[in-house]
């Protein structure tokens, strides 16, 4: 009976999000981090064209942290997770 409620979170009611495309599900995380990837090139590319790039340090952490930002902000606002 104890191993019964270990696996209740295992059933399809409590499946995670998912979005058909091409009727194949992915999970919705891949899309959330294609989002936040595309939205930082966009924002370095906006900072490049105002000068900030240029002298801003650790690049590179700034815009991977942007990235994980942005697609945890997708994930909160499209799929409420």
């Amino acid at each position: 009976m104890s191993g019964l409620l270990l696996l209740t979170s295992c059933s399809s009611a409590g499946r995670g999000p998912v979005i058909p495309f091409f009727g194949a599900y992915f999970p919705s995380w891949i899309a959330c981090s294609l989002i936040g990837i595309i939205g930082a090139v966009i924002v370095r590319l906006i900072f490049i064209k105002a000068g900030i790039d240029a002298v801003m340090p650790l690049r590179v952490v700034v815009y991977l942290f942007l990235a994980i930002a942005l697609g945890l902000a997708a994930s909160i606002l499209l799929f409420g997770r």
